[in-house]
């Protein structure tokens, strides 16, 4: 009976023989898979429904922003308290929990008009707020988001940021389902195309949401599909008190990661949450992919209607160039996911943020439909390979045991930039009639978080975490 020291200090025994193909890559593929519709309906199909709402309740672009915004909020603020359930729950009841919310919400949003009841009184903008940024808020956190990502990053270490490239891809593939999602609103309106989504929700995400599983121990196997039955080589040990009075980033003494190292021997260490907290490379980190949500949200809220409003492009064009951004995010995703386990992955992050600057540009000054092909394609590279890196840069990081939380008070400490970023871009659009001083705004942003980035180091272990394994070299 083959023992190891489990993630959560304990021992593992009685494990399962390695199988054929690892059931951890089950549960990535159903998390993607549940992101291809998923995020197609909700994160990237939002613009779609977007300018439908402006045009049927004469909102303006800022009061409409404002509804993406709120459910950033409150995405940020349930944040820690879901990230907990997930982690005290398991993924497989959140996610399934999740869905129910969300279905019930788009077909609530299929009928949502101004809501009277005695004395209460709900304009059709509050009662739609309520639904959208409240409760189907709630549910996409929940099922979509936090309890995918957990379960994930629960059955890897060594091969963390590929399982995020692969988990990604299915966010990436949801272009498929924008495309088809803008299809249905301007054929049907936006009110059958809220329902069809309820619908499918039901039909094709809560059955994929019962193949999520929490941690491979629970179950008799080893994070990355390890052999239980294999020879073991001779655990090294970290002299943390070392580590700890050297810099902050701090590999295991049996070799160095370079950024072009080609081997990984980073011992995997599970931060509390407070731990984490009160970690120097925790705050660079907020403060680095902080900027980069200012602008990454509003760019994807306010496409369509700079494309169309702006430069005159029909919206079957419009949710074709969105979607095709976002299924050409599919090579970033895997390309640079790959990458994130053999090169830094701060430094890849970096390169990726510096390309999205470019992206940005190139949308500003296009004049012409080819130029905005081009902004699709180098954003929609870079914008996709940040996503699967930094998911798996928390989990190096922090470990395993409070992935969920850790992530959950990311959200909560990002809501100054997700929430201010959408409306600021819909307000300068309803002054000026024109993007520019948004966009270059964005381009600022990005660049001051870089800066912040290049400090975010791997943190220095906890100093009560003892004698760690070193994951063997891929």
């Amino acid at each position: 009976m083959a023992e190891i020291a489990g993630a959560e200090g304990g021992i593992v025994a009685g494990l399962k023989r390695r199988p054929r193909i690892f059931y951890g890559w089950y549960v990535v593929a159903a998390a993607a898979a549940i992101n291809v519709y998923g995020a197609g309906v909700w994160f990237y199909g939002f613009p779609i429904f977007y300018k439908a709402l402006l045009d049927d309740f004469g909102w303006t672009a800022a009061g409409g922003a404002a509804v993406i915004s709120l459910s950033r909020l409150e995405g940020g603020i349930e944040g820690p308290i879901i990230g907990w359930a997930v982690d005290k729950f398991g993924p497989r009841l959140m996610a399934v929990l999740g869905a129910v919310i969300t279905g019930l919400g788009f077909l609530a949003m299929s009928v949502v008009t101004s809501f009277n009841i005695g004395f209460i009184h709900l304009s059709a903008f509050v009662a739609f707020a309520l639904l959208y940024a409240g409760w189907m808020s709630i549910g996409y956190n929940t099922g979509f988001g936090h309890a995918s990502m957990a379960s994930v990053n629960a059955w890897f270490i060594k091969k963390r940021s590929r399982a995020f490239a692969v988990f990604s891809l299915g966010a990436g593939g949801s272009g498929f389902t924008v495309f088809f999602l803008g299809y249905l609103v301007d054929s049907f309106g936006w009110r059958a195309s809220a329902f069809l989504a309820g619908v499918g929700i039901f039909v094709i995400i809560i059955p994929l949401s019962l193949l999520l599983r929490h941690k491979p121990e629970q179950y008799g196997y080893l994070p990355d599909g390890e052999d239980p039955n294999a020879k073991s080589p001779p655990v090294p040990e970290v002299d943390l008190d070392t580590a700890a009075a050297g810099a902050e980033t701090s590999p295991a003494s049996t070799g160095r990661r370079g950024l072009f190292s080609m081997k990984v021997t980073w011992p995997e260490y599970d931060f509390t949450v407070k731990q984490a907290l009160s970690t120097f490379s925790f705050w660079m980190l907020i403060l680095g992919t902080g900027a980069r949500s200012f602008a990454m949200t509003s760019i994807v809220v306010h496409e369509i209607v700079y494309l169309t409003a702006v430069r005159d492009i029909p919206l079957v064009q419009a949710s074709a160039a969105l979607g095709g951004m976002v299924s050409i995010s599919l090579v970033g995703r895997l390309g640079f996911g790959i990458l994130g386990d053999f090169l830094d992955k701060r430094l890849i992050m970096i390169f990726t943020i510096l390309l999205q600057t470019v992206g940005i540009y190139i949308l500003m000054t296009a004049t012409s439909m080819a130029q905005v092909w081009l902004f699709v394609v180098v954003y929609g590279i870079s914008y996709g390979g940040a996503i699967p890196v930094y998911m798996a840069i928390v989990g190096e990081y922090f470990g395993r045991k409070n992935y969920a939380t850790i992530r959950g008070f990311n959200q909560l400490f990002h809501i100054p930039t997700t929430v201010s970023g959408p409306i600021f871009a819909g307000w300068i659009y309803d002054t000026t009639g024109s993007y520019t001083i948004a966009f270059s705004s964005f381009i600022v942003a990005m660049l001051v978080g870089v800066a912040f980035l290049f400090f975010a180091h791997r943190p220095r272990p906890p100093v009560d975490v003892g004698t760690v394994a070193v994951p063997s070299t891929m």
